[in-house]
């Protein structure tokens, strides 16, 4: 110990000046004790400085260090060449001061050798490889790295952070402190905590959309991250909505910042863990969401499926999401996006007269095209079925006209596109446009003929895997799911019908007044209450489904319906070779139990690749 020649204060023997009364040591000959011996290092070349910290060349002098002011016995800033945790840290300057809380950037003493791959910080001068991510750390210099110190004399500062950095908590995805400590450089004691001199941006920061595939990575990393604090029993339990002022991005890398409004569940709140693990989750999910949209709230219909459904399975689930859970979705979803799902539709149609009509009213329409780009196939495909009404020279002619005007629509606003591989409409938006402009062609003729002439109409837009279903009568979609996929939906049935029956009895028996069973009999079965045609506007009912390889959507007039089961549907569907042969032997049978109607289905089955 270097004792002081005018207070008597025991000092270290490396102290320069005294920490009870500020007066200048005797300086030791010593090399050992001056401590210039440990600035020996070379540098690390320019083209290899990293660009998250200031370094100093090893070789550097320490700045000038001068006595700590006698005056100085409030909560004044140290001056410039003060020493702190015995010679560590070196006083460069200070950045910002008030009465509470005094910023200063301070040099490491302790050399460290920066991973060129990940920037860990490497201290052990024989280490070979990065203990993070395992690069090579041959040519790699040391040098000493800046910090930002903040310094506070409030006993509470910084406790949340000591308290994690006592726990040796590592993770790539934790942007945690580098030292907290306690000295008492003069008067009462000050709390110290050093962190990086250049923190990445806060996500708040970002300019919003951000790319959605680099979005979903960094989630990957923030989930993973936020797992592991779970694991240690560390949850943002003070954050109450703003997750976006913890969140720092750095290229490809982001991580947690920010740990004054993390904390540590004690034993007695150990049954509320539960809860803040999953508020957690929802923060990260609604940070996530903003970053991809641009929008604060509710996800976003225009974000693919699978990502939308990852966001609010993150919100609704209803024992909360794990993270560990959560990042498992958003790594499922990524791989979705890089390597999307190759598929393949496969048709089927067919439209017969039926038994008892002279004339049939009802029209189709098949359109698909199937670019394939980068060995991807994202096929594009419209189906429509449309059962005329209104007697000869009316309802043909209405079903015809309608589907006229929607396949001219299509050609022009979603096929050419999809063909020159621009950028789709919006598929909900479009289909109700395409029949609202249908329905108003069909209702002018109506007028100018004198007719009452009108249409059902049902049709769906195949994007890949997902069919959008618009609807607007009694004609119908149906879900058909393969032996192999029966499983995923097992307790909904094996043939699902997709469309809600605008007509008297589909509403009696939603009220309760008939059975279904009532209903195939009923008197009054044949009136519509909605159709193409015979207002200046209609209501369109909008579904969406998507469909995994094996199973497959089927549209058809009440031809069908009404005279086919749903188990005989399902069974000639299963038995059949192709959809074309089950289209076929549909209309069969249909026939065979009266056909007393027209009757046209068409069968749209997904084929994986």
């Amino acid at each position: 110990m270097k004792k002081c020649p005018k207070c008597g204060y025991e000092n270290r023997e490396t102290a320069h000046f005294c920490q009870g009364c500020g007066e200048a040591l005797p300086v030791s000959s010593s090399p050992s004790e001056t401590g210039t011996s440990r600035r020996s290092t070379k540098p690390l070349s320019p083209a290899s400085q990293p660009d998250t910290a200031r370094i100093s060349p090893s070789s550097a002098p320490l700045p000038d260090t001068r006595p700590l002011s006698k005056a100085s016995l409030g909560f004044a800033p140290l001056p410039e060449g003060a020493l702190l945790r015995d010679g560590r840290y070196a006083v460069l300057e200070t950045h910002a001061t008030d009465d509470r809380l005094n910023v200063y950037l301070v040099e490491d003493s302790t050399l460290v050798r920066l991973c060129p791959n990940c920037r860990a910080e490497i201290t052990d001068p024989q280490e070979q490889f990065c203990f993070f991510c395992g690069a090579d750390l041959a040519g790699v210099d040391p040098l000493h790295l800046h910090y930002l110190m903040q310094e506070s004399t409030d006993d509470r500062a910084f406790a949340v952070e000591a308290q994690l950095l006592e726990m040796h908590l590592e993770h790539p995805g934790l942007f945690l402190p580098h030292d907290f400590f306690v000295e008492a450089p003069y008067g009462p004691p000050r709390r110290y905590l050093v962190e990086s001199e250049f923190l990445p941006p806060l996500a708040a920061s970002l300019d919003v959309p951000q790319d959605l595939t680099r979005v979903l990575e960094w989630g990957v990393s923030l989930a993973q991250a936020l797992d592991y604090l779970h694991r240690h029993q560390v949850t943002w339990c003070n954050v109450e909505e703003n997750h976006l002022d913890h969140v720092a991005i750095l290229g490809k890398t982001a991580g947690w910042v920010h740990f004054g409004a993390a904390c540590v569940i004690t034993p007695e709140e150990r049954l509320k863990a539960a809860g803040y693990f999953a508020r957690d989750v929802q923060g990260l999910a609604a940070v996530l969401s903003y970053l991809a949209t641009g929008r604060q709230g509710a996800v976003r219909r225009d974000l693919p499926e699978q990502v939308a459904t990852l966001f609010s399975r993150a919100f609704t689930a209803p024992a909360g999401l794990s993270a560990a859970d959560f990042a498992a979705d958003l790594i499922s979803a990524l791989q979705k996006i890089r390597r999307p799902a190759s598929v393949t539709l496969v048709v089927g149609y067919r439209t017969d007269v039926g038994q008892e009509r002279s004339l049939n009213e009802d029209s189709l329409l098949t359109l698909d095209v199937a670019p394939v780009y980068r060995s991807v196939s994202a096929p594009v495909g419209l189906y429509v079925v449309a059962d005329g009404m209104g007697g000869h020279e009316a309802g043909d002619v209405a079903s015809r006209v309608a589907v006229q005007v929607i396949a001219q629509q299509a050609v022009g606003e979603v096929f050419t596109p999809a063909v020159v591989g621009e950028a789709l409409p919006e598929v909900r938006e479009w289909l109700v446009a395409a029949a609202q402009l249908a329905n108003q062609v069909v209702y002018d003729q109506r007028k100018a003929a004198g007719t009452d002439m009108g249409t059902t109409l049902v049709m769906a837009l195949f994007v890949g895997d997902t069919a959008t279903v618009a609807n607007v009568g009694d004609s119908r979609a149906y879900l058909l799911k393969s032996v192999d996929t029966i499983h995923r939906i097992q307790e909904q049935g094996d043939v699902i019908q997709i469309t809600t029956d605008h007509s008297l009895v589909e509403r009696l028996v939603a009220t309760g007044q008939i059975t279904p069973a009532e209903a195939l009999n009923h008197p009054q079965k044949n009136v519509i209450y909605r159709v193409i045609g015979d207002k200046p506007q209609v209501g369109v009912d909008l579904f969406e489904q998507q469909l995994v390889p094996g199973d497959a959507l089927l549209l058809c007039s009440d031809g069908l319906s009404g005279m086919v089961s749903n188990e005989q549907i399902l069974h000639i569907w299963r038995t059949s070779t192709s959809p074309q042969e089950a289209c076929d032997r549909l209309v069969e049978v249909a026939n065979q139990a009266g056909g007393i109607d027209n009757v046209t289905v068409v069968i749209v089955q997904v084929v994986g690749r």
